[in-house]
């Protein structure tokens, strides 16, 4: 991470302090994306392997390939300095919805 990407990073999504703060010289950079299963995709899916016998693999090979999910929220970047990276209070999706109330 060069110098510019790292001043993006300072400061940490949860408790807004300062990543050094804590006296340790880590943070962890955290991807958060959410996904919403396409029932009807699968249901096709699962028809089209029940009629080649059961076999997943040979539908997977035959079928369309298709998306089975579709994002339901853009993808969201989190800065987490040492600290709170051990603090068990937030679930992933408090984390998401932390970051939008804050940010």
């Amino acid at each position: 991470m060069k110098e510019k990407e790292l001043r993006k990073h300072t400061t940490c999504s949860l408790c807004r302090g300062k990543i050094l703060a804590g006296g340790i010289p880590l943070f962890y950079r955290v991807t958060i994306e959410r996904f919403g299963v396409r029932l009807n995709a699968v249901e096709r899916q699962q028809g089209l392997t029940m009629m080649l016998g059961g076999s997943a693999v040979l539908a997977a090979a035959m079928g369309p390939d298709e998306d089975m999910t579709q994002p339901v929220m853009e993808p969201l970047v989190l800065t987490v300095c040492e600290n709170c990276s051990t603090d068990r209070r937030d679930p992933i999706a408090a984390l998401a919805e932390k970051e939008n109330t804050n940010g």
